[in-house]
């Protein structure tokens, strides 16, 4: 008993018990991610799986590359008695077709496959640690941060219903470069800008949000440089990247303005519904999921800092126009720009409900 209790075993036991939750959360949110389209097998034939490995994807989804290509080298380090051993495992006991109706696994792909498959979910494992640290830089609070994290990780899937694979490395993404720049970590900025975009071209928007996040550690004049280099180099990936897939069908973007006045305007798009963890409920602009923003914006807006709603302005800012000009309609995941202020928000209400005495439904003792 004297070793459990001692200070050492303590922190160790308390780690690997945070862990084993998030772990058990990260696999009930990718479940719910993955139970809805797969990987695009059967949804979307202009970005699915079978398309985005042989580089015949349209544009602008051929252009998120790096989970791909990462699945690619992993194949490629084995060797071919490994391989055939992994796709005979994977034949034996499929554990994606199982479980997931969806999901189309052709047996060429079988290793890519179900490497991309497991790179979802530690992306999605490890992306709760950052969230939590986001959580406790907030609100000083170790029990708000871990709360945060497994919130939005549960409530993620509910946002991204229309999701594809890359979408798990963004939010990875976001919430490290967000970290870094809330720690002053300049440096290491810059270096994951890059991949951060080979990802996904909207980290090269991200990015330009950070900047009242590190000006609070740094000058004025070098969070600026900062910014503006990560940017810089985000901008070089993505010509890069879209010189080798310009001869590619579609375009650069999509234009969706007027399909966004139209369902504005049709009572249909406040109301569609789509199967979640297993039961309905509703997408996008939902009337319920509209009123509960709002009212987590009423409740914390103004107990967020000057540096906090300067970052969120600026999140706003850019990414509203790109949605209403650029995005499909009705997809809250389309606001992924907002997903760092969506976690503030929800740190400092948690903040809230974990501390209030005797004003909530939680009872007196908070």
């Amino acid at each position: 008993m004297n070793f459990f209790n001692s200070p050492p075993v303590r922190r160790a036991m308390s780690k690997i018990l945070l862990a084993f939750i998030f772990y058990v959360v990260a696999a009930a949110s990718f479940n719910g991610f993955f139970g809805a389209n797969a990987f695009m097998d059967r949804h979307d034939p202009r970005r699915s799986f079978q398309v985005m490995f042989d580089d015949s994807a349209y544009k602008p989804f051929v252009y998120r590359q790096f989970m791909i290509k990462a699945a690619k080298e992993i194949r490629m380090l084995l060797t071919e008695e490994t391989q055939k051993n992994l796709i005979q495992e994977f034949k034996n006991y499929d554990i994606i077709t199982s479980h997931h109706a969806r999901a189309k696994v052709e047996e060429k792909y079988l290793i890519e496959y179900h490497a991309l498959y497991f790179m979802c979910f530690w992306f999605m494992f490890f992306s709760m640690f950052l969230i939590r640290e986001i959580g406790i830089e907030i609100t000083k609070s170790s029990v708000a941060g871990t709360l945060t994290a497994g919130a939005f990780t549960i409530i993620f899937p509910m946002i991204e219903w229309l999701w594809v694979y890359y979408d798990c490395a963004e939010i990875f993404f976001l919430s490290l470069a967000t970290l870094l720049a809330i720690k002053g970590y300049w440096l290491a900025l810059i270096l994951i800008a890059p991949i951060a975009e080979y990802n996904k071209e909207s980290f090269l928007f991200f990015v330009l949000t950070l900047y009242p996040l590190l000006a609070e550690k740094i000058s004025v004049k070098k969070a600026a440089a900062v910014v503006t280099t990560s940017a810089f180099l985000s901008g070089l990936v993505y010509l890069y990247v879209s010189s080798i897939y310009a001869v590619n069908l579609g375009g650069n973007t999509e234009w969706h303005f007027y399909e966004h006045l139209q369902e504005f305007f049709s009572l249909h798009s406040w109301l569609t519904k789509y199967p979640f963890y297993g039961v309905y409920w509703g997408i996008g602009f939902f009337i319920p999921n509209t009123l509960m923003i709002a009212w987590l914006i009423k409740c914390t807006w103004k107990k967020l800092s000057a540096t906090w709603k300067f970052h969120i302005k600026l999140a706003l800012t850019i990414n509203l126009p790109l949605f209403i000009l650029f995005c499909q309609p009705n997809e809250l995941r389309n606001f992924s720009l907002m997903y760092i202020s969506f976690i503030a928000m929800l740190s400092i209400y948690i903040k809230d409900l974990i501390t209030a005495k005797g004003e909530d439904d939680f009872g007196t003792q908070g």
